[in-house]
């Protein structure tokens, strides 16, 4: 809806309403009551129509009314992205001019005497950097609490009635580093971080936890220094993530960065001088770098090392190194220090991945570290804008030596990160992705120690299921989530609207999802009967690299399907709790030369491994029409875990080494039981 010329220009909008004509029957003891309509009216609006305002970029709305008493008062309702949200009602106070002069706080009865807090937020001291959020493809890091509050508003209208939901959906505590830099405190002030990494300790009234649950919530900020990750942002990060395991809690993490930092001493940049081989002609090159005398002694020891000559009467300081220590601009390291934080904070996730839950929301764009945290924290919800690379594009064209990538999506966008595993979820735009973070939290109890969260069900527990899967191919998320046939709704296993598939992208031939049975959390495994595509990008540094499509049939286990129902298994066991539901259907595995080369064999003893280590309930069915057979019943079969792992069998389903064709082969020797068969049963035979 902005000019393209201003909403380069313009940071964010606000939407001003007034309503002229008096609200009938209201009257100055209806203020705080307006006050309350309003804020649940918003709420819905901003559940409803929330990645509408991010990308009209609204930071504010403002509601002008007036009562009906006499003389007709004058009302503000106020909300702001900053508060979250949070609705404010003030009464204006008109001078003998009709000019507003005061406002008063009908809740707190403070007085302002200017329209401070009604400005617009983009005059706000934080406009400029979300501008910056924005031009790097995110949300600002101080926005995302908002952001969630809309998710849970919009959680809520699915499960309740308006009255019956909170008033405050979120609650925030922002955590920092002390003086020191070795304690975790709780800060006060708003948005007033020096460093390029904030993090909070969340209380969110959730429909499963309506008196709350906590979680820590750990985000770059990429207004400061590009979100990179210095020893301080390393620091805050791992007592963050300590303090999510010590507690139990999930661990999210925002990440929005250019990697691990790379600094310079910006002090000597504007000292530094040159001595050329020919000052006329400074093509052929120089001699050395050197500070005058009178520089060299305005630096602190340490922070350079020189040996000093003289050339014409001038004292110089030849640089030897540059060590850049008791200097502002490197605290916080400058090379090697950062890529020690990086580490620290590398094996943290690793741990906090076995110990909690971890989830991270990549967007705008994760590089170096950050796509790695991504994939050590294992679960991850990818915007499309949000590329998770090792390197940028240019650095790699400077080591081939010519103009190969030209984006970063080549080589971690979607179309990679989505087929390849790392990503488990797409969303469109960061109030999608906050809403998918709040969805995925939903199946997950509030503590690792803690039962899955159970929520009254829509569907009765006793109810038959309607679906029933065919001999055929078939959809198996009909028969998991339910499907409308004929204008009438025919029940999957889960609870009507309560089933959502993950990692989609990878390994079609297995169906990987959460759901709700009876109001209870699980984690599901099924089969694709249906044949998939394989797609394998060209890679642009090779030449004569053409895309691959590759057809895999259904029922059968792959290397990358493998590998999708081992890491599944461990995702539902480490920090979510679930239990486990195989609906298995599976002919065996694929062992042709090109996926054993591919490890399809590793790939299957994972799913062993992963069953070995399930700490919770495991359920496999063998469903109507389904078979199990070789491999694929070795890799399920209850002994493996016989403390957690039942299997049932539908009687229609079936069961066995080989499939009879197959077993045939073997059984019945056709150069001996074959023919001895044929002249026992074969009268006309018997007659020759």
């Amino acid at each position: 809806l902005l000019s393209p010329l201003l909403e380069k220009r313009l940071p964010s909008s606000q939407v001003f309403l007034h309503m002229v004509p008096p609200i009938p029957g209201t009257t100055n003891r209806d203020l705080g009551y307006l006050r309350v309509l309003f804020g649940n009216a918003l709420q819905r609006f901003v559940a409803e129509h929330g990645p509408q305002l991010e990308k009209l970029r609204i930071a504010s709305i403002e509601i002008k009314v007036w009562t009906s008493s006499t003389p007709p008062t004058p009302v503000r309702l106020v909300a702001s992205k900053t508060a979250r949200w949070e609705a404010l009602a003030f009464s204006e106070t008109i001078d003998d001019n009709g000019e507003p002069v005061k406002w008063t706080n009908i809740e707190t009865g403070e007085e302002a005497l200017t329209h401070d807090k009604l400005k617009p937020a983009i005059e706000s001291r934080q406009s400029t950097k979300r501008q910056i959020a924005r031009a790097a493809g995110s949300a600002y890091i101080y926005d995302f609490p908002a952001l969630i509050r809309n998710s849970l508003t919009k959680l809520w209208m699915e499960y309740a009635a308006a009255e019956k939901i909170p008033d405050k959906l979120v609650s925030s505590v922002e955590l920092a580093l002390d003086s020191d830099g070795e304690t975790l405190i709780e800060k006060e002030q708003y948005g007033t971080n020096k460093i390029g990494m904030v993090a909070w300790k969340l209380t969110l009234r959730t429909p499963e936890y309506p008196a709350g649950r906590e979680i820590i919530l750990i985000g770059n900020d990429i207004t400061i220094k590009g979100g990179s990750f210095g020893t301080v942002e390393d620091t805050l990060f791992d007592k963050a993530s300590k303090l999510a395991r010590a507690k139990g809690i999930p661990r999210i993490y925002i990440a929005c960065n250019s990697g691990a930092r790379i600094g310079g001493v910006d002090e000597l940049k504007s000292l530094v001088k040159v001595s050329w081989v020919n000052k006329d002609d400074p093509m052929k090159g120089f001699e050395y770098l050197y500070l005058t005398d009178s520089d060299y002694k305005s630096l602190p020891e340490e922070s350079v090392t020189c040996h000093q000559i003289t050339v014409d009467g001038e004292t110089r300081h030849v640089l030897d190194a540059i060590i850049g220590k008791n200097l502002a601009s490197t605290k916080g390291g400058i090379g090697v220090e950062c890529l020690q934080g990086s580490g620290l904070i590398a094996g943290e996730t690793s741990r906090a991945y076995e110990e909690t839950f971890t989830l991270s929301y990549a967007t705008g764009r994760s590089v170096g570290i950050g796509a790695y945290l991504n994939r050590l924290g294992q679960r991850n919800i990818q915007m499309v804008k949000g590329a998770m690379i090792l390197t940028g594009p240019e650095p790699l064209n400077k080591l081939m030596g010519k103009q190969i990538y030209t984006s970063q999506d080549q080589l971690g966008g979607p179309h990679i990160m989505v087929p390849n595993g790392v990503t488990h979820q797409l969303v469109q735009n960061d109030q999608d992705g906050v809403e998918a973070i709040v969805r995925w939290l939903s199946f997950v109890p509030a503590t690792v120690t803690s039962l899955p969260p159970m929520i009254s069900a829509k569907d009765s527990i006793s109810r038959k299921v309607q679906f029933k899967p065919i001999k055929g191919a078939y959809d198996p998320r009909h028969m998991l989530g339910g499907v409308m046939i004929d204008g009438e709704w025919v029940s999957g296993w889960c609870d009507e609207g309560s089933f959502h598939e993950y990692m989609a992208g990878w390994g079609k031939t297995v169906v990987v999802g959460r759901g709700r049975c009876g109001g209870l959390p699980v984690g599901i495994i099924s089969v694709e009967t249906r044949s998939c595509e394989k797609h394998i990008p060209a890679d642009p540094q090779e030449p004569t690299s053409r895309d691959v499509i590759e057809m895999q049939a259904g029922q059968v286990w792959y290397p990358d399907s493998a590998y999708k129902t081992a890491q599944a298994i461990r995702d539902f066991n480490h920090g979510e709790g679930l239990p486990l539901v195989i609906f298995a259907n599976w002919r065996g595995f694929s062992g042709g030369t090109r996926d054993m080369f591919a490890e399809v064999l590793k790939y299957g003893a994972m799913i062993v491994d992963a069953l070995v280590d399930y700490k919770h309930p495991v359920t496999i069915y063998i469903p109507p029409n389904g078979e199990l057979r070789g491999g694929a019943w070795v890799v399920l079969d209850p002994k493996i875990n016989e403390e957690v792992i039942e299997m049932f069998a539908d009687q229609e389903a079936r069961g066995g080494i080989l499939e009879p064709p197959g077993a045939a082969e073997i059984v019945f020797k056709k150069d001996k039981q074959v023919i001895e068969l044929m002249h026992r049963c074969d009268h006309v035979l018997k007659d020759l």
